[in-house]
C-alpha cells in the first residue's frame, strides 16, 4: 500500500510539473512576441523544402513581385488599437485606382512575405495596397500574438482608416492567409464600412484552440490535455483572449459579405478540412478553392491562373466593381 501510494504521489508530481512546464514553454513558444530578425534570415538563405519546380516558381515569383513594390512609392500610416498598442502600415497608392486590398498576414510572417508572389497581380488589376503588421509583428507594437481573437478588431479599425484614406469612394477587398485567413473570417460579422465588398480567405483555421491542437499533435506528438486548457487560462490571464473566444466558423455563418477560400489539399499545417468547414459554415455568397498538391499557403502558387481566374470572376459575379 505504500509503495502504491508513493507511485501514485511520483506520478501526479510528475503530471503537474510536466503542466506547469509545458504550459511555460508553450507559452513562451506560441504566445509572446519573438524576434523576426532570425526568421528573416533563415527566409533569406532556406533551402528547398517543397517540389523543386513550386519552389522556384515562389522565388520568381516572389522577387518579381518584390521588385515591382521596391519600384513604388508608399505612405507610412499607424493605427491606435482599442487597447493602447500602436500598429504600423505602408499604403501603396495605384494610378487610377479602381479598388483597394488589406493584406492580413499570418502567424510570426509580414506581408512582403506572404504576399509577394500576389502583389504586382492585385496593382496591374487596379488595386491600391495596404498592408500592415499585425500586433506582436514587425514594426507594430504588442507582447501577445493573439491568433486573429483581438486582431479581428485591428482589422476593422483599419478598414475604416483605409476607406477614409481613399475618400469612401472605392471597393474595399481583405485578403488574408493563415493567421491572417481566420482574422478575417473573424472580423466578417464585425460593423464594417460599407466599402468592405469581399474577403479572401487562404488555408484558414477555424479557432486558436483547434489549430493549437492539431500543430501538438501533428508536429510535435504530444497530447493537447491538459496543456491546451491552461494555455488558455494563461491566455486569458497574460494577454486578454481566449484561445476559444472566436470560432471562424461562428462569424462566417452570420456575415454579409462574399467569402472566397482557398485551401490546399496538402497542408498539414492548417488543415484542409478547417477551411472545408468554414466554407459549409458560410452563409453569404461564397466560393471554395480546393487545390491538389498545395502545402500551407501555396495555393496562389500552385495554381496561378486558376486562382486568378476564379478570384476575379467571383468578384465581378458578386457586384464587387459596380
Amino acid at each position: 500500500m505504500e509503495l502504491f501510494i508513493i507511485i501514485i504521489s511520483v506520478a501526479a508530481g510528475m503530471f503537474v510539473l510536466y503542466t506547469i512546464l509545458g504550459t511555460y514553454i508553450g507559452f513562451k513558444m506560441a504566445i509572446v512576441r519573438r524576434s523576426e530578425k532570425k526568421k528573416r534570415e533563415k527566409e533569406e538563405n532556406r533551402e528547398l523544402l517543397y517540389d523543386p519546380d513550386y519552389d522556384n516558381k515562389l522565388a520568381e515569383m516572389k522577387a518579381e513581385g518584390l521588385e515591382w513594390l521596391s519600384e513604388r512609392q508608399y505612405e507610412k500610416h499607424t493605427l491606435k488599437t482599442f487597447d493602447g498598442l500602436t500598429l504600423r502600415g505602408k499604403f501603396y497608392r495605384a494610378e487610377n485606382a479602381r479598388a483597394t486590398v488589406i493584406l492580413v498576414h499570418g502567424y510570426r510572417s509580414w506581408s512582403e512575405r506572404d504576399f509577394g508572389t500576389v502583389m504586382k497581380y492585385f496593382g496591374d488589376n487596379g488595386f491600391n495596397i495596404f498592408m500592415y503588421g499585425n500586433r506582436a509583428h514587425g514594426e507594430s507594437d504588442g507582447k501577445y500574438i493573439t491568433f486573429g481573437v483581438l486582431d479581428r478588431y485591428d482589422l476593422r479599425d483599419w478598414t475604416y482608416y483605409v476607406d477614409d484614406l481613399c475618400g469612401n469612394s472605392l471597393p474595399i477587398l481583405w485578403d488574408g492567409i493563415s493567421m491572417g485567413g481566420a482574422t478575417v473570417c473573424m472580423a466578417s460579422a464585425l460593423e464594417l464600412p460599407k466599402n468592405l465588398r469581399a474577403i479572401i480567405s487562404d488555408c484558414p483555421f477555424t479557432t486558436p484552440k483547434e489549430e493549437i491542437c492539431h500543430t501538438m499533435k501533428h508536429y510535435y506528438h504530444i497530447p493537447a490535455f491538459p496543456l491546451i486548457y491552461t494555455l488558455d487560462i494563461a491566455a486569458r490571464a497574460a494577454a486578454k483572449f481566449g484561445l476559444s473566444e472566436c470560432d471562424s466558423r461562428k462569424e462566417v455563418s452570420k456575415t454579409k459579405l462574399p467569402l472566397f477560400i482557398a485551401h490546399g489539399q496538402a497542408d498539414d499545417f492548417v488543415p484542409h478540412y478547417m477551411g472545408e468547414e468554414i466554407f459549409n459554415a458560410c452563409s453569404s455568397a461564397k466560393e471554395f478553392l480546393s487545390v491538389p498538391g498545395a502545402i500551407h499557403g501555396f495555393s496562389y502558387i500552385v495554381a496561378t491562373e486558376e486562382y486568378q481566374k476564379k478570384l476575379m470572376a467571383f468578384l465581378e459575379r458578386n457586384g464587387f466593381f459596380n
